[in-house]
């Protein structure tokens, strides 16, 4: 037991691939302020998971078998929650769910899904939300939410 305490402690503290995170870094949720990367996993998404409505974007995201869960249907993301990708693909950032579901089994599933995704980046021109007005509202939060 002490032995798989030690495994589990290396896994947090050992640095990742910090070049899959690059452009993510200091990225935010333009609604929630939520950071897009940090104890999450920023990644690319293949364009024929995702289908766009009026209202945002339909994503359908591959469960990891070790799970042994059914494939969720599709994840919501509203349009005013869309921020414009650099590279002109699809990418989304995902919390850890996936390992506290593994450790806490009995986490209330729609807990789950609701904190399942931080961030969506959309390719340009499909995203509803342009890099400056995304800056701007995320200096007005903290303009208005600061302490001092």
């Amino acid at each position: 037991m002490r032995q798989l305490g030690h495994i589990a402690l290396a896994w947090l503290v050992l640095p990742g691939d910090a070049d899959a995170h690059d452009w993510y870094t200091g990225k935010t949720d333009p609604v929630l302020y939520y950071d897009c990367c940090g104890n999450k996993d920023c990644h690319p998404i293949d364009s024929n998971d995702v289908r766009m409505t009026k209202d945002g974007y339909f994503v359908r995201l591959p469960r990891p078998a070790y799970l042994n869960e059914t494939q969720e249907a599709e994840l919501f993301i509203p349009r005013e929650r869309v921020q414009t990708s650099p590279d002109d693909r699809y990418h989304i950032c995902e919390r850890l769910m996936t390992f506290y579901r593994t450790i806490i089994p009995r986490l209330e599933f729609e807990a789950y899904r609701r904190f399942r995704w931080t961030c969506f980046f959309a390719p340009r021109g499909t995203s509803s939300i342009p890099p400056d007005e995304i800056y701007s509202r995320l200096l007005d939060f903290k303009l208005t939410h600061d302490p001092y």
